[in-house]
């Protein structure tokens, strides 16, 4: 008998193709079964092969090291003479027990299917094995049962198949279905064939359950197929009710082969959930040597909350991997995921305990593995008034999580893993005390990076089997990214077309396959690398990649009255960030890196600075340096809290609701009182200074306020010197924009003057509100909101001259209510 081993070269003899089937050894488990590969590294062949099937290749120089010292971890037949595929010398010996039957036709063997013009002149028929459930003689169709036998014999069972059950086809690719006939098929030598009527049709055939002239059972074509014993594996009946086999469901990784640093590794971003799960394995190993120490087995269940910012962040890639790691710590015992929805629980319910009936039977699916509770914080709709069905749901997820939580042993019956919006998910489980008590730890997500996504980009090209051209450097691919984030409608939202994280990547990818393959088609390509190969052009969309966003916005810029320092500003710090741009697509690096954008707004109030703001997150957000681009405002009242210690978390969470977009702090100079003795306002400053370095790639703060209290804030806390290099000055408005300012806003609200003595009334009233030069002015005077005020009170002014005009009978015209009157502005001032 010749000894086994990692890297060897083999043949597997395949009762599905009756051939020998040149292969290599990936591993030899502990019970004797091998692990056989393609040898090409397509992937897996067999993951379990009886070493009978199995015999050397003579000559052959395998990819591994034979064991040392003959310890050999499994026997293989004798050897013969190396065989070419397809052309065999003879089948291996049958087993001495009962073994699969072969399988038939089809994509049968996860391997790859034969090919058409593989010689069928002799190849010997497959060796007969007997019944997988019985000695004796092979059952027929009628013997094996249905439904009634199944319930006859007690139940299913892990080594019976009956007509009726749901099947999962082991790939690849994996398959799902219902068994519709098992027993003999002439086709298969009279051996046993499971025939499986599928859920998802196939592309490589139409077989409708016959073959070869047998029909053993009917569908819809493309969806039937043969498959030996060993080929199928049962789905466990929880999995298989009607409730639950729509859902998501992974598989459990092999625990044997699981190397989580491996995976850690291969996890794209994510450090700080990378850092969650290495402490969780920490405190299992831990706990374990705790436990041998005292005796005492108990130890905490472990459930999990995943904090994420939006959707697409690689929620079910980490619940995967967390199964995956429970599984080979011995904390779950089989480690599969299952997803649920509040659509999938809500689906087909009217309450009454139906609800929680449903997520019983989920529960029961996901028992031994994870249960991914998938946007746990929409369960409940918060915008109804009345969500009676979300709140039987809500109530139903926190009656499980509470009956798993507490001292367990384990391995643990599930683990709950509740998914959803970092703060709608944080204020859920405040609120839901005993949701939030089980949960052992939060993993908070963040949003990949555009050099991350990038990476996830270049992986999803490879696993779809097209390739970039080389051209398409990381840096290039980064900025084809970024581009892409700003673009509307793609990575700029947080709405339910947004998309962010992996979904931008793969959002990225349909778009690039669909442009290539018009640029293939027009060109007629007929080659490997033509056909697979994306260049840039198939990336970028020439006609909406046009600077559409930041000439709108630039438009809106020059629309506002005065403010010309202001907009020359702007406009150099467009054409600046425009350079650079360029600079980095011709591959020139600028030194120092990016430059700092948190500027301060200095002037009074009304002077327009909270609309250039918006201009300025506009154009950012146009050039790809922030993601969405929105403006989140805030004041003192929003960052400083009443009471010790609170006022660092508000400001964190004002901070991360503007990440991706412009931060406007409105009266800065308040957070800090004059004498500095305020310590509230100055834990919300240090807060709010670190967190404007941490997330400096992903985040502008503008600072406004009076000019004077900025000067002295600004000198007195070095650190908002260097991080807050731009000082923009806002003056106040001239007599001349001032009505301009008014001659706008009337247009707005579908008002007129009357000339030219409204107007000239007007005009002497807004020329005693502008500042004059040297004098103590009041600082509301001289902008847009004293313009407001003032047409505010002649509106109100004219409504109550129409009324009393009306009381004496007159009939107004359109024009009439429509038009200001000289003495609609009695009384009127800013």
């Amino acid at each position: 008998m010749a000894e086994f081993y990692a890297g060897q070269k083999v043949e597997y003899w395949s009762p599905s193709f009756s051939e020998w089937i040149e292969c290599k050894i990936g591993a030899v488990r502990p019970d004797g079964k091998l692990k056989l590969e393609h040898v090409d590294g397509t992937g897996v062949l067999k993951e379990s092969a009886d070493p009978s099937r199995v015999r050397p290749v003579q000559g052959a120089a395998g990819g591994g090291k034979p064991p040392v010292g003959g310890k050999a971890s499994a026997k293989a037949s004798p050897a013969a003479a190396p065989l070419v595929r397809g052309k065999s010398a003879g089948p291996p010996p049958v087993p001495k027990k009962a073994g699969p039957a072969s399988p038939t036709p089809g994509d049968a063997t996860p391997g790859r299917r034969p090919s058409a013009d593989r010689p069928s002149s002799g190849v010997p028929a497959a060796p007969k094995v007997s019944s997988v459930r019985s000695s004796g003689s092979s059952p027929t169709p009628r013997q094996m049962g249905g439904p009634k036998a199944a319930a006859a014999k007690g139940g299913y069972s892990d080594n019976k198949l009956y007509v009726g059950d749901r099947v999962k086809l082991k790939g690849p690719p994996v398959r799902f279905g219902e068994v519709m006939y098992i027993g003999p098929a002439a086709f298969a030598g009279n051996d046993t064939v499971v025939g499986v009527k599928l859920d998802d049709k196939r592309s490589s055939t139409d077989c409708d359950g016959m073959y070869k002239n047998e029909r053993y059972f009917r569908c819809q074509p493309g969806h039937g197929i043969y498959q030996a014993m060993d080929e199928v594996e049962l789905v466990p009946p929880e999995q298989a009710d009607e409730d639950v086999r729509s859902l998501v469901m992974s598989p459990a990784p092999d625990a044997e082969s699981f190397d989580l640093e491996q995976e850690l590794e291969e996890l794209i971003g994510l450090r700080e959930i990378k850092d969650s799960i290495r402490h969780t394995r920490n405190f299992i190993e831990v706990q374990r040597r705790r436990c041998n120490v005292t005796g005492d087995n108990t130890a905490r269940a472990l459930n999990f909350a995943f904090m994420q910012g939006v959707p697409g962040s690689g929620a079910s890639k980490v619940a995967q991997l967390l199964g995956g790691m429970l599984l080979k710590l011995g904390v779950l015992s089989a480690g599969q995921v299952v997803e649920v929805t509040r659509k999938d629980l809500l689906a087909g319910c009217s309450g009454g305990g139906d609800v929680e009936t449903k997520l019983k039977k989920v529960a029961k699916a996901a028992e031994g593995g994870v249960l991914l509770v998938v946007g746990a914080d929409t369960i409940r709709d918060s915008e109804k008034s009345s969500d009676r069905l979300g709140e039987e749901a809500l109530q139903a997820v926190s009656k499980l999580l509470e009956s798993s939580a507490g001292p367990t042993e384990w391995p643990q019956r599930l683990c709950v893993v509740l998914s959803g919006r970092r703060n709608d998910l944080g204020k859920l489980l405040m609120e839901q005390t005993s949701m939030g008590s089980a949960v052992f730890a939060k993993l908070e997500f963040s949003d990949l990076s555009a050099m991350e996504v990038a990476q996830v980009l270049r992986r999803l090209v490879e696993a779809n089997k097209f390739q970039l051209s080389p051209d398409l450097n990381d840096e290039k691919l980064e900025l084809l990214v970024r581009r892409r984030m700003a673009r509307a409608g793609g990575g700029g939202g947080d709405g339910p077309g947004a998309a962010r994280n992996v979904r931008l990547a793969k959002a990225m990818l349909e778009e690039a396959v669909s442009r290539q393959t018009d640029r293939v088609w027009a060109k007629e390509t007929l080659s490997f690398t033509g056909l697979t190969a994306l260049v840039e052009e198939d990336f970028v969309d020439k006609n909406r990649e046009m600077d559409e966003a930041a000439q709108a916005a630039l438009k809106r810029l020059d629309n506002i009255v005065g403010l010309k320092p202001v907009k020359e500003f702007v406009r150099s710090l467009y054409a600046t960030l425009q350079m650079e741009q360029r600079r980095r697509e011709m591959g020139l690096e600028t030194p120092g890196g990016s430059p700092t954008l948190h500027m301060v707004f200095q002037g009074n109030p009304g002077t327009g600075k909270t609309t250039v703001a918006r201009v300025v997150a506009d154009l950012l957000k146009a050039l790809g340096l922030l993601r969405t681009g929105h403006l989140v405002e805030a004041d003192r009242s929003a960052l400083v809290a009443g009471f010790s210690g609170q006022t660092a978390l508000k400001t964190k969470a004002v901070v991360e609701s503007a990440l991706g977009g412009v931060l406007f702090v409105d009266e800065a100079y308040a957070l800090v009182g004059e004498d500095g003795r305020d310590s509230f306002g100055r834990e919300a400053l240090d807060t709010l200074i670190k967190m404007v370095e941490d997330y400096r790639q992903d985040l502008v703060v503008i600072l406004a306020g009076y000019s004077s209290e900025m000067a002295r804030l600004i000198e007195a806390n070095p650190g908002l010197r260097s991080r807050f290099p731009t000082v923009i000055e806002f003056d106040d408005y001239t007599s001349e924009e001032l009505l301009e300012i008014a001659d706008r806003m009337l247009l707005q609200d579908v008002m007129v003057l009357s000339e030219p003595s409204a107007s000239d009334r007007l005009k002497v009233l807004l020329q005693g509100i502008v500042p004059k030069p040297g004098a103590e002015n009041d600082r509301q005077a001289g902008n847009g909101r004293a313009v407001r005020n003032i047409l505010e009170r002649a509106k109100r002014n004219q409504a109550l001259r129409l009324q009393q005009e009306a009381s004496a009978g007159k009939m107004h015209t359109q024009t009439e209510l429509c038009t200001l009157l000289p003495q609609d502005f009695d009384g009127c001032h800013g």
